[in-house]
This record gives structure tokens, C-alpha cells and sequence, in this order.
């Protein structure tokens, strides 16, 4: 069974989103579910609108690696993949991550390799480069750790600890397993919705990845 979790914050509209998913996931062998995560401090985003195969799961605090990692304890497929519901993160790649994730712990779709394309501003794809030559330092074999798009197999979860790192749980799963695996993605610019990066987020993130390098 695939579990999708799928974090949202001030999504002003998630159906065409939601819509495409559902088309492109009810296709994969051995049935899967959509979990939709909430926050606690949503504002802007219309309500989530109802699907077969689909959960609404309410997260308390206002944190995106909370919400992955609730998304985690409720998620019941063996594979488990998150991506971001803005439109930035290619759905129609599911179905290849499953084949590529048959042989290990953790796939990620990287914006980094081959003939991957990064559509995003200068100052975006700047201080995502900086925080990837962090990871690159504090251990991370992947091109892309900062990536928000990954695939994990939930019997690799199981024994696991979370610290975690600010908004970058594929990074942390990553040090953690032993067999990883990326492929090239088209990420675009979000299609809807707002950043949820904030200065405050970066700040905490690089001190954490600051923490890694010197303790090593």
C-alpha cells in the first residue's frame, strides 16, 4: 500500500492539486491513501475538499517537520512519499519512485542532477545551494538534501530517532539509513499558495546543520 502525505499551510485551493494526485496514485498496484496535514494556525487556505482514499489530519504547532512526521505515526503503506501541495513538486513521478524505491530506504526527487530544472528566483535557488554545501559538510551524500519531495519505506522509519532537523526530514532520514537513491525532477515555481520558509526557519536550520558539522 502507498500512504501520500501531503503537509498543507494556506493553500488557497487544493482540488486541482488533489485531483491530479488521486488520478495519478489510484493507478498503482495495492491500493494507497491521501493524508492531508493541517496546522493549527491555517488562515487563508480554502477547506479541503473530500476524496475516497483520503484523510484529514490536524497537526498542533506551527511546524512542517511536525507535520511529516505526524503524517508519519497515522500513514499505514509500507511506502510512504511526501511532497508539497503548492504544484512545485511533479506528481506524475510517484509511480517512478515506487520502482526505483524496491531496493532501498529512501528515494528523493532532486533538483540537482541530470536533467533536473530548478524554476525558482536567484535569491531562492542561492540560499538553497547554501544550505545543500551545509548538509554536503555535516554528512548528506544526496546532490539535492534540501529536497521536500522523497519517498521511505516505513519499515526503515521504524527504527529511527527524530531530532528533528527545521523543515528537512528527508535530510535527517537520509543519515540515518543505509541504501539512498535520487532522480532528476522539473520543480516549478509554486502554482499556488505561499512560502512557508521563513528567515526564523532558515536561522534554526543552519545552526542545527552547524551543530552536525562540529560534532563530527
Amino acid at each position: 500500500m502507498l500512504s501520500v502525505i501531503v503537509p498543507v499551510r494556506n493553500e488557497p485551493d487544493l482540488t486541482p492539486f488533489l485531483l491530479r494526485l488521486h488520478e495519478v496514485v489510484g493507478e498503482v498496484e495495492g491500493g494507497y491513501e491521501v493524508l492531508v496535514v493541517t496546522g493549527d494556525r491555517e488562515s487563508l487556505h480554502a477547506q479541503v475538499p473530500v476524496f475516497p482514499h483520503q484523510r484529514v489530519i490536524k497537526t498542533y504547532g506551527d511546524s512542517l517537520e511536525r507535520s511529516i512526521l505526524n503524517g508519519f505515526s497515522h500513514a499505514r503503506g509500507e511506502i510512504i512519499v511526501v511532497l508539497d501541495a503548492d504544484g512545485s513538486h511533479p506528481v506524475e513521478e510517484i509511480p517512478r519512485m515506487m520502482r526505483l524505491s524496491s531496493s532501498v530506504d529512501l528515494v528523493v526527487g532532486s533538483r540537482y542532477m541530470g536533467d533536473s530544472r530548478f524554476t525558482g528566483s536567484l535569491f531562492r535557488k542561492t540560499v538553497s545551494r547554501f544550505f545543500t554545501f551545509l548538509a554536503h559538510r555535516a554528512g548528506s551524500r544526496l546532490a539535492d538534501p534540501m529536497s521536500g519531495f522523497f519517498m521511505v519505506r516505513s519499515s526503515s522509519l521504524s527504527a529511527l530517532h527524530f531530532r528533528p532537523l527545521a523543515w528537512k526530514t528527508a535530510l535527517e532520514v537520509e543519515m540515518q539509513v543505509p541504501f539512498v537513491t535520487e532522480f532528476p525532477i522539473r520543480f516549478r515555481e509554486r502554482e499556488r499558495g505561499f512560502s512557508k520558509a521563513s528567515m526564523k526557519i532558515g536561522l534554526k536550520l543552519m545552526i542545527q546543520l552547524l551543530g552536525v558539522i562540529l560534532l563530527e
